[in-house]
C-alpha cells in the first residue's frame, strides 16, 4: 500500500498519458447546480483578469482523492468527480466558443478523448457513471454536439443529465456577457491560465480502504460515498442478466428507502456480525470481499439476507410488529421500544436474526424479547465494555441457530448471578451517577408505574432528572432543617429522591424548598403528567401544617421502585 500526494497543473491533469478518470456507479451522481458554477467562474476571472500580468499568483482549486496504481493512468475517483465533472464541461464550452477551424479546438478534444489510428476512441479524460457516461461522452466530450445539447429538452433521463445541459448554458451565457472586448482572446485566456496557473493536490492510494479513510480525515462533513453503495455496485454488477439486475437494483433501492440512508448503512454491520460473530478486523469491506463474499451468489444474498434483514430491522425501529393477539403485539412493540433506548445498539443482530429465523411464534418471539431487553439493560447498567457485549450477543446468534427455545434459555442466562446482584447493588444506590444508564431506568421505572404500563414518558424527546432534595440547598432554606449533611449525601442521588421533568419545568424548580418547588411541578394549566413525579402529591402535611420531604418518604420510595425494578427484569 502506497499513499502519493501531489500538487499538479491542470494540464498535467487534463492529460491522457498522466490520467484517465472513472466515477464509479457507486459514487453520488454529479450534482452541482447553478451556484457552485458561478462561485467557479467567478473565482477563475477573479484570479486572472485580463489582460494579466506575469507575476499574477496560481490558483489553487483544491484535491482530488484517487485510487491509482502508481505510473497507470487509470484512476477512480473517491473525492473530486464535481469539480472534475465540472472543468471537463468548461473545457468543452470554451472549445464551443472558439471558431469552429481554431486549432486550439483539436487541442482541447485532446484532452478530453484519445483515438487510435483508425480513429476510434480507445482514451477517455473523464468516464462518469455507467447510468450518465454515454451521454456525457456524446454531447460533453464529443467536438460537434453541444450545441445541439443546448436546446434539447426530451432524452434527458436523469438529474445529471439535466444539470449538465443547465450548466453549459449557464458557462456560455456567462463567459460571453464577461467577455471584455474579443470573445476569442478572452477564451484563450482564461483556457491558458486554467491549465497552466491552476492547480488540484492529487492524493492517491492503490487501496479503497486506504482512499476512504483519507476522505474522511480530510472532509468532515463525512464520505458521500457509502459502503453499501460499493457493495451494490459489485453484488448487483455480478447479475448478468438485464432483467433480473433491475429487479435486483429496484429490491436494493427500495429497501435503502424504507430504511433510510444511515439506517441502511448500518444494517451492513449488522449483517456481518449475524454472519461472522466477531467484529471487524480488516475493515468491513474487505471483510464483506473475502469473508461473506455476497457477490459470489447475489441474487441469494439480497433474497435471503438483505430483504430479510432489512425487513426486520425496520419493524424493530418502527415497532411495527403484528400478530393475531393483541396484547402480545402491543407487549412485542413496546419492548422494542425499550430497546431502541439503549445507549448501543450491539443488540440489534441478535433481534433482527431471531425475527427472520423464528418469525412465526409470537409467544417465542414475546419471550426472547424479554429477556433481550433484560440483557441489554444489563449489560448497559453494568457498563459492559463493547467487547463483552459482542461477546455475549455472539452467543445468542449461535443458540438462535439452535432453536427458538434455546435463544431464549441463553438469553435469560447470560446475566449470572452475580451481574443480577451487581446491577441490584447499582440501582440501589447512587443512580444519578450513573450517566449511561439513569434516564433509561427511571423511564422504565416511570412507565411501570402509569396505568396501562406505558408513561408519556416513554416518548417524550426532552427529559430531564430532578432531584426533589436539591444538590445543594441554600444554608437558610428548610432543607437544611430536615436534612442533616450526612443523610442529605447519602440520599440524595438515589432513586426515591429523584423525578422526571420535562426541560423548561426542569430550569424553573431550580433549588426552591419543597412546597415551592412542588407548585412548580403542578401548577395550573401545565401539569406534570409523569407518574414518577405524581408521587410527590403523596406526600402529606406535618403536624405543622407543612409539605416535609424527608429522609422516610425518599427510604420508603427507595424501597418501592427497587422493588418494582428487580420485578421488571426478573433479578434474582
Amino acid at each position: 500500500m502506497t499513499i502519493k500526494a501531489t500538487e499538479e497543473q491542470l494540464n498535467k491533469i487534463f492529460n491522457l498519458t498522466n490520467y484517465q478518470f472513472t466515477i464509479p456507479s457507486y459514487q453520488r451522481p454529479y450534482a452541482w447546480t447553478k451556484d457552485q458554477v458561478l462561485e467557479l467562474i467567478d473565482d477563475l476571472i477573479d484570479a486572472f483578469p485580463y489582460p494579466l500580468d506575469e507575476d499574477h499568483p496560481d490558483y489553487f482549486f483544491g484535491s482530488i482523492i484517487l485510487i491509482k496504481e502508481d505510473g497507470k493512468p487509470n484512476a477512480e475517483v473517491i473525492d473530486g468527480q464535481q469539480r472534475l465533472t465540472t472543468l471537463t464541461l468548461l473545457l468543452s464550452v470554451f472549445r464551443h466558443l472558439l471558431p469552429e477551424n481554431h486549432k486550439t479546438r483539436s487541442k482541447i478534444s485532446q484532452l478530453l478523448e484519445g483515438e487510435d489510428i483508425t480513429g476510434a476512441i480507445i482514451e477517455y479524460g473523464l468516464q462518469l457513471r455507467s447510468q450518465d457516461n454515454d451521454f456525457f461522452a456524446k454531447y460533453i466530450r464529443d467536438d460537434k454536439k453541444l450545441e445541439e445539447l443546448l436546446t434539447k429538452d426530451a432524452g434527458l433521463r436523469t438529474d445529471s443529465q439535466r444539470l449538465l445541459r443547465d450548466n453549459a448554458i449557464i458557462l456560455i451565457s456567462e463567459l460571453k456577457e464577461r467577455c471584455p472586448d474579443n470573445l476569442e482572446q478572452w477564451i484563450l485566456h482564461l483556457y491558458k491560465n486554467l491549465l497552466n496557473k491552476c492547480y488540484l493536490v492529487v492524493v492517491s492510494t492503490d487501496s479503497f480502504e486506504t482512499a476512504y479513510r483519507i476522505f474522511s480525515t480530510i472532509n468532515s462533513r463525512g464520505l458521500d460515498l457509502q459502503l453499501n453503495d460499493i457493495l451494490k455496485s459489485e453484488i448487483i454488477g455480478n447479475i448478468t442478466e438485464d432483467i433480473e439486475r433491475n429487479k435486483y437494483t429496484h429490491i436494493w433501492e427500495r429497501e435503502e428507502k424504507d430504511l433510510g440512508r444511515k439506517d441502511f448503512e448500518a444494517l451492513f454491520s449488522h449483517i456481518h456480525r449475524i454472519k461472522l460473530r466477531e467484529k471487524q478486523k480488516l475493515g468491513l469491506l474487505t471483510e464483506y470481499r473475502k469473508k461473506i463474499k455476497p457477490q459470489e451468489n447475489s441474487t441469494e444474498f439480497i433474497d435471503k439476507v438483505l430483504k430479510p434483514c432489512s425487513d426486520k430491522f425496520e419493524v424493530i425501529r418502527d415497532q411495527r410488529f403484528n400478530c393475531d393477539n393483541e396484547e402480545e403485539e402491543k407487549q412485542v412493540n413496546r419492548l422494542f421500544g425499550w430497546l431502541n433506548l439503549i445507549d448501543n445498539s450491539d443488540w440489534l443482530p441478535p433481534a433482527i436474526y431471531f425475527l427472520v429465523k423464528h418469525h412465526n411464534n409470537t409467544f417465542e418471539i414475546k419471550n426472547f424479547f424479554v429477556n433481550l431487553e433484560r440483557l441489554a439493560a444489563g449489560l448497559m447498567i453494568l457498563r459492559a465494555d463493547i467487547n463483552e457485549r459482542g461477546r455475549r450477543y455472539a452467543k445468542v446468534l449461535d443458540a438462535i441457530d439452535e432453536g427458538a427455545e434455546k435463544a431464549i434459555s441463553v438469553t435469560e442466562e447470560l446475566l449470572s448471578a452475580q451481574e443480577q446482584n451487581q446491577i441490584i447493588e447499582i440501582l440501589d444506590g447512587n443512580l444519578y451517577l450513573q450517566t449511561r444508564s439513569r434516564l433509561y431506568v427511571l423511564k422504565r421505572l416511570d412507565s411501570a408505574l402509569a396505568e396501562g404500563g406505558l408513561s408519556p414518558s416513554f416518548d417524550e424527546k426532552i427529559v430531564t432528572i430532578e432531584h426533589v432534595l436539591p444538590q445543594n440547598p441554600k444554608n437558610d432554606s428548610d432543607w437544611c432543617q430536615i436534612w442533616d449533611d450526612e443523610a442529605r449525601e447519602k440520599w440524595v442521588h438515589r432513586l426515591g429522591n429523584l423525578v422526571l421533568l420535562s426541560r423548561r419545568k426542569n430550569s424553573q424548580a431550580q433549588n426552591y424548598d419543597f412546597e415551592a418547588k412542588k407548585d412548580k411541578y403542578f401548577e395550573k394549566g401545565n401539569p406534570t403528567i409523569f407518574p414518577l413525579t405524581l408521587n410527590v402529591i403523596r406526600v402529606k402535611k406535618d403536624h405543622k401544617k407543612r409539605m416535609r420531604w424527608d429522609k422516610q418518604i425518599v427510604q420508603a420510595n427507595q424501597q418501592e421502585y427497587l422493588q418494582i425494578l428487580i420485578n421488571i427484569w426478573s433479578l434474582k
